[in-house]
Parts: C-alpha cells; structure tokens; sequence
C-alpha cells in the first residue's frame, strides 16, 4: 500500500465530534500502516480513535495495537470472522461470536493490550446477502413473509445479551454496528426486519447506524446523498459514514461499495455531527492512501448541507411503504383472530334466528 506522510500539524477538536476510523487491515499490513510518517501523531494530537479488525490474532496485528496503545490513541475492538466464514456476526453464527470474543480477550491479556471497547458487526449472512442481490426484491419480500418462522431469533437474541453482559463484567464499553433498518423494526415495535435478515437488536452502550452513503446504483450516481443520514440520524448514538476501501485490504466487508468523492465525504461528516458527538469513519487505510487526513482539520462543523432532496423523497417513501407493511403484518394475526370471533358469533345469532322462526 502507497501511503503518504503526513505533515507535523496539531489538529484542532474545537467543536469537532469524537471521530474513530474503522481499519480492515491486519498483520504486517496493519504495522505498514502505523509506520505512516506522522500518523500516529495526527491521530493522537487529533483524538481520534481506531477500530481495529481482529480477523486473525496475530503477534503483527497485537504489536500495531500495542504501539497504539503507547501513543495513548484509544482502540475499539473491532471484532469480526475470517472472510471465509462470513465477516458479520447475525443470528446463525452467535456462539462464533462468543467464541471470538473469548479467544480476543484472552490474546489481548496475554499480550498486554487495552481495548476502549468491543465492536460487535450485526450484518446479515454474507451468502445471504450475495443471494438477495442476484435474486432482487423477490427475495428480500419473501424473507419478510416467512420474518415469523426464524425460530433462531429468541436462543441468539438472549446469548449475545449474555455476550454483553460478559463484555461489562470484564470492563468493556460495547459498541453495536447496525443496519439502519433496526430503528424501523423498533418504530413498528416488531421484530420483523430482524427475523428477516438474520439481525439482532442489542441494548449497547453506543449503537452506529451503518448509514454509508455510498451505493453501488449507477442512476442514484453511487451515492445516496447523505439521504440514510439526514433520516436515521435523529435515532442514532453514533452513525458510520464512507466509504473509503483502501487497495491493500485482499477482502473488505465493503469491497464493492464505490468510495465516496471527497466533497461527497466531507457532506456526510457535517450532517453526522448534527446528530451525533461520536463519528465511525469507514476507512483509516483507504483516508491514508489517498491524503485525506489534512482535510479533516478543514472542515467546517457548523455548517449545515442539505442531502439530495430527490434522494430523501426516496429514503423516506420507502421507509413508509416498509412502515406499513410491517404495521400490517404485525397486526395481522390479530384481526384475523378477531374477525374469526366476529364470524362466530355472526353464525351464533343467525343460528339463534334460525331456531326462533322455526319455533314460530
């Protein structure tokens, strides 16, 4: 990975909110990265944070975190599965996830590392989602139809709450990576949408709405203008912005999103700050790479940029169509329930008339 120095100037966090930088890489990769001239002084003086992917726990990726540690630069754990078993963690694969949080923990003890928290990335399964993309809305309306019959929800749901409590009674802040589309499960008080894609709803101490405005829809320009911001930024505790992939990560969990433009960038960093304090940055590598770094210093957070307002028609048509269907299903079952009495007693009387008149 080519990466540039950066010059020796202390950045200002007057008024700026708290930014942390997801990094996707590991190893020697993730050591390179540290090596960055004035990097980890930026990152210092700037108070930034990092959340390091812990793919493979390697003595590499255990040094970088330590050398972060020195520099008194805070550092997320940001847990994840190899790329062979899926990045995420979702529904069907909770005692990974335990699973990985234990070996993590153990590895940090054993090499001397501090973690300002843990990560947990809640996405669905990746062959799930590589499905729906080539299948289209078909898929994605028949999961929300069988959303009812996902029996894992229950059994995942209360281990991750354990996993949580687990990370508490060992000194952790957690930190939840989730979908937008969790707020609109809890609006319609439903657990639709995460039955449907594999998700859990986690009580975190910090929840990141993942509202990257990159999009791979050539007609929208790959960029949904901020739109996911401006609409679940009022519901977030944080929010996720980017995307930057740098070119040395082999395989990213966003590798085919388009990185943003940085003016496209710099638009989602200021409405963020309108709604948040606390800013994940997708990615480290990808801003380093391509000098991005010095313009944070330059940016203008009280200025107020309005996203694309036929992007914003769109989010927010969608999010009432998928309001209502999920209102629907959710009270389905009732009325049906109700109407069956309602017949019931309809035939009951007819019934009662029946034997009057014949009486007569």
């Amino acid at each position: 990975m080519q990466t540039r120095s950066l010059p020796a100037v202390i950045p200002s966090t007057l008024g700026r909110p708290h930014i942390i930088f997801f990094c996707e890489l590991e190893g020697p990769a993730l050591l390179e990265l540290f090596a960055t001239p004035g990097l980890l002084d930026f990152l210092a003086a700037g108070e930034y944070g990092v959340a390091v992917a812990l793919h493979n726990l390697s003595p590499e990726t255990a040094q970088a975190i330590a050398t972060l540690n020195q520099h008194q630069i805070p550092v997320v754990a940001w847990l994840l599965l190899p790329a062979e078993e899926g990045f995420w963690f979702n529904l069907q694969n909770y005692p990974q996830a335990i699973e990985r949080y234990r070996a993590a923990r153990q590895w940090a003890i054993a090499h001397k590392l501090h973690f300002q928290a843990i990560g947990l990335d809640i996405e669905p399964p990746l062959g799930e989602v590589i499905a729906s993309r080539r299948r289209g809305i078909r898929d994605i309306a028949r999961r929300i139809w069988l959303a009812h019959e996902n029996v894992l929800y229950e059994s995942a749901r209360a281990a991750y709450v354990d996993l949580i409590a687990e990370m508490h009674h060992d000194g952790y802040e957690v930190h939840t990576y989730q979908l937008p589309l969790i707020v609109d499960d809890r609006r319609a008080a439903t657990t639709t949408i995460q039955r449907a894609l594999d998700i859990v709803d986690l009580p975190a101490d910090v929840e990141v709405l993942l509202c990257f405005s990159s999009i791979p829809i050539e007609k929208l320009g790959n960029d949904l203008g901020g739109a996911l911001i401006d609409s679940y930024g009022p519901a977030a505790d944080a929010i996720g912005v980017g995307c930057i992939v740098g070119s040395a990560v082999r395989s990213s969990s966003a590798e085919d999103l388009p990185p943003l433009a940085w003016d496209a960038l710099e638009r989602d960093l200021q409405l963020a700050a309108h709604h948040t304090d606390t800013i994940y940055l997708f990615s480290l590598e990808g801003c380093v790479e391509r000098g991005l770094l010095p313009r944070l210093n330059q940016i203008d957070w009280t200025a107020t940029p309005r996203p694309d307002l036929a992007k914003r028609l769109v989010i927010q048509s969608l999010r009432t169509v998928l309001l209502i269907v999920m209102l629907m299903m959710r009270f389905s079952r009732p009325l049906l329930a109700w109407s069956g009495w309602i017949v019931a007693a309809f035939l009951f009387f007819r019934l009662r008339q029946h034997k009057r008149y014949d009486n007569h």
